[in-house]
Formats: structure tokens, sequence, C-alpha cells
């Protein structure tokens, strides 16, 4: 009966540290105002371009969501390191477009007046 505590302990304990990410680092920057909302959120470390305009870098699994009103992108790193973007549920790419591109940067910009750096 004692070894049955035991592992039960042992159980919740790797159940606790799966459900909290424990090793890993997550991060929500929520605003609301004035019917608006802004909300950031990411696991790992999420490094920006040096010229503010874009992600140079996730680390492995890690992942950036970034919520302004009605417009999203996520971007997620694999294993090695390669990031996919998805803007408004749409399609997953690694590669973006001009107008893409422009609204990673506006994005990236808002996150960094809001408090994401590269962290």
């Amino acid at each position: 009966m004692k070894k049955l505590g035991y592992v039960l302990i042992i159980i919740g304990v790797i159940a606790l540290l799966d459900g909290c990410h424990i090793g890993g680092r997550h991060t929500v920057i929520v605003e609301n105002g004035n019917g608006k909302e802004r909300r950031i959120e990411y696991w790992g470390h999420v490094y920006f371009s040096a010229d503010s305009t874009g992600i140079a870098q996730i680390s492995p699994n890690g992942k950036v969501k970034y919520k302004n009103d009605d417009f999203e992108i996520s971007a997620e790193s694999d294993y090695n390191g390669r990031i996919t973007y998805q803007f408004n549920d749409g399609e997953k790419k690694k590669e973006l477009d001009n107008n893409e591109k422009i609204s990673l940067a506006r994005a990236v910009r808002d996150m960094m007046k809001v408090g994401h750096s590269n962290k």
C-alpha cells in the first residue's frame, strides 16, 4: 500500500511538470481596452531580427502567437530551428510574401512596444 502512495505521488508530479511545461518557458502578455484586445503568447525563446522587422530565431520546438483584434500570426520552430508561419489560421508556410513580411514587421514592433523583447 505504501508503494502505491509513492507511485501516485510520482505520477502526480510528472503530470504537474508536463501540464505546467516546467523546463520550458511560457509567457503571456494580454492587454484589453476600448473594446480591443492584444495578446502575445510564446513558448521557449524568441529572438527578433536586428532591424526589428522579423523573427531571427525561435528556440527548438518554441512558438510565438500574436493577436491584435482580428489579426493573428503564429510562428513556430521545429526541432532544427526552422520557422513556420501562419497568418489568420491560413496555411502554414516557411517563406513569406511582401505583404506578409510587412504584417510580420508591424507585429514584431508592436510586441516589442508592449514588453516582449529578445528573450
